[in-house]
C-alpha cells in the first residue's frame, strides 16, 4: 500500500524486491525527473575520478570532492535498498540530484510513516486499556451536558487542536503567546500605517514640488542654446587679454624697485599729514552741504531759497543799524 507525502508516493517499507531500481525512480519521483534515467544500463566512470585539471584548479577539486561524498550518500542508500545487488545505471549530474531527491523524499516518507505509526500504536494502547465501565462513564457524562455546554466543550477541544497543546497550562501559554503575538503585529501595523501616511505625504509634496517646477518661471530661456557660443567667444577673449596681462605683470616685476631710505618715509609722512588736514578741512566745507538733497535742481533751488533769506536777514541788520544811528 503507498502513502502520499507532500503530494509525491512513497512505499511505507522502501524495500521493494520485485521491482528494479528504474522502475521504483519512475513510479515514485515527479515526471521532471524521469529524462535522467535515459539510457539507465549504460555504465559509466566514477565522476570523482581526478584529472589533471582538478589537481591546478582548487574550485574544480572541491567540486568533485563535494560530487564524490554526494555519490557515496547514493551509493549508501541503494544498498541499504537492493543490498550488494544495486543495479547498473548511467552516473551522470542530472542522476546524482535525481537519486538526491530519490532519497530525501524516502527518508522523510520513512519518518513520517514512524510517526503515524507511533501515533497509532498509542491509539491502540489507549484503545485497548480502556474499560468498559470508563465508556459508560464516559458515555454518561456527554449525555448529562446541555448543548451550551456540548458546544463549549467542543470550543475547548478545537482550541486544544488549532494550539498544538495538552493540558490546559500549555492551552494559557499559547493563548498569553498568541496576546503578545496580536499586540506586536497591532504595534506593527500602526508604525505601518503611519509610515504610510507619512509616505503618502511626501509624495504629494513631491508632486507640488513637481508641478512647481514644471512652471514657465523655471523654463529655460528662449536663447539657451545660443548662449554656450556666446560664453565661448568671451572665454577666449578673456583668455587672450588674461595672457596679455601676465606678461605686462611680468615685465612689471623685472623692473628693479629700489628700496625706500629713511628720508624718503619722513617726507611721506610729512605729505600724508598735509593731505589729512587738507582732507579734514574739505570734510567740515562739505558738512554744509549734507542737507541738501542729492538732485541737483532741488539743491539749487535750497541753495537760491538761502541766499534769499541771506539777503533778507542782511537788509534786516542794515535797517536795524541805520535806525540806531538815527537815535543817537
Amino acid at each position: 500500500m503507498f502513502r502520499v507525502v507532500n503530494g509525491i508516493s512513497a512505499r511505507p517499507k522502501p524495500r521493494l524486491p520485485s521491482l528494479q531500481l528504474p522502475h521504483l525512480y519512475m513510479y515514485i519521483l515527479p515526471s521532471t525527473y524521469t529524462h535522467a534515467w535515459v539510457g539507465l544500463n549504460q555504465v559509466m566512470d566514477s565522476p570523482g575520478d581526478w584529472t589533471a585539471t582538478a589537481l591546478f584548479s582548487p574550485s574544480k577539486a572541491r567540486a568533485q570532492q563535494a560530487q564524490a561524498r554526494d555519490w557515496a550518500s547514493v551509493e549508501s542508500w541503494l544498498s541499504k535498498q537492493h543490498g550488494k545487488r544495486i543495479p547498473s545505471f548511467e552516473r551522470n549530474e542530472e542522476t546524482l540530484q535525481a537519486l538526491l531527491t530519490l532519497a530525501t523524499l524516502n527518508e522523510d516518507a520513512d519518518e513520517q510513516r514512524v510517526l503515524v505509526e507511533k501515533v497509532e500504536r498509542s491509539d491502540l494502547t489507549v484503545a485497548t486499556t480502556r474499560s468498559h465501565d470508563g465508556e459508560d462513564v464516559y458515555q454518561t457524562v456527554l449525555d448529562s451536558l446541555s448543548k451550551e455546554n456540548l458546544e463549549t466543550l467542543d470550543a475547548v477541544a478545537g482550541a486544544t487542536v488549532m494550539l498544538n497543546a495538552s493540558d490546559f497550562t500549555q492551552i494559557c501559554d499559547r493563548l498569553c503567546e498568541l496576546t503578545t503575538d496580536q499586540f506586536e503585529l497591532s504595534e506593527q501595523l500602526n508604525r505601518t500605517e503611519v509610515q504610510n501616511a507619512t509616505i503618502e505625504s511626501e509624495c504629494s509634496r513631491l508632486e507640488r514640488l513637481l508641478i512647481e517646477l514644471r512652471a514657465d518661471h523655471f523654463q529655460p530661456p528662449p536663447n539657451v542654446l545660443e548662449q554656450p557660443a556666446e560664453w565661448t567667444r568671451s572665454t577666449k577673449q578673456l583668455k587672450a587679454k588674461l595672457a596679455e596681462y601676465d606678461e605686462r605683470l611680468g615685465a612689471i616685476r623685472s623692473v628693479p624697485n629700489p628700496s625706500p631710505s629713511v628720508e624718503d618715509v619722513s617726507r611721506l609722512k610729512t605729505e600724508v599729514v598735509v593731505l589729512q588736514n587738507r582732507m579734514n578741512t574739505v570734510t567740515t566745507e562739505l558738512a554744509a552741504f549734507d542737507s541738501l538733497p542729492s538732485d541737483p535742481k532741488a539743491a539749487k533751488f535750497v541753495l537760491e531759497r538761502a541766499r534769499k533769506d541771506l539777503r533778507e536777514l542782511t537788509n534786516q541788520r542794515d535797517q536795524l543799524f541805520e535806525s540806531l544811528a538815527d537815535n543817537d
